[in-house]
């Protein structure tokens, strides 16, 4: 059984979309198969001409701690272990992509805002396969 590596980007991702996932992950070994998930959350890039204003600077400082608190709680929600799971800065397309270069991902899923996004891409198509986390265990059942 080969064992495949799937990207979830954290995102715009809801409640109901990570018990799928979880979901997805359970019935895995039953369908005969071997995964391995790790999470990206990336925290977009402010122009820094705004960071000399002091309330912008706590703005942007709350907003990485509550997303490294997001993509901590769905680590644990779906035993995602601290060394797969990246906070990144960035454009998410580019920096989502990258990571899942790094780390040979077979698949990438996100919610439907972010597929489009990254379906946009320079990548070529055949290279990842990009699923919509709404219909995550379906589409892990058929691959």
């Amino acid at each position: 059984m080969e064992r495949r590596q799937v990207l979830l980007v954290t995102n715009a991702i809801t409640s109901d979309e990570i018990i799928e996932v979880k979901k997805a992950l359970v019935n895995a070994p039953v369908n005969h198969m071997n995964i391995k998930l790790s999470l990206v959350h990336v925290i977009p890039q402010l122009p820094t001409c705004y960071f000399n204003i002091p309330s912008m600077l706590h703005l942007v400082e709350k907003y990485y701690e509550e997303a490294k608190q997001y993509l901590t709680q769905a680590g644990e929600r779906l035993g995602v272990s601290k060394q797969d799971q990246w906070l990144l800065a960035g454009k998410v397309k580019v920096e989502v992509l990258r990571l899942a270069k790094k780390t040979h991902a077979h698949f990438i899923l996100a919610s439907s805002q972010y597929i489009q996004e990254l379906q946009k891409s320079d990548f070529r198509r055949e290279e990842y396969k990009f699923i919509n986390t709404m219909s995550a265990f379906n589409s892990l059942k058929r691959v």
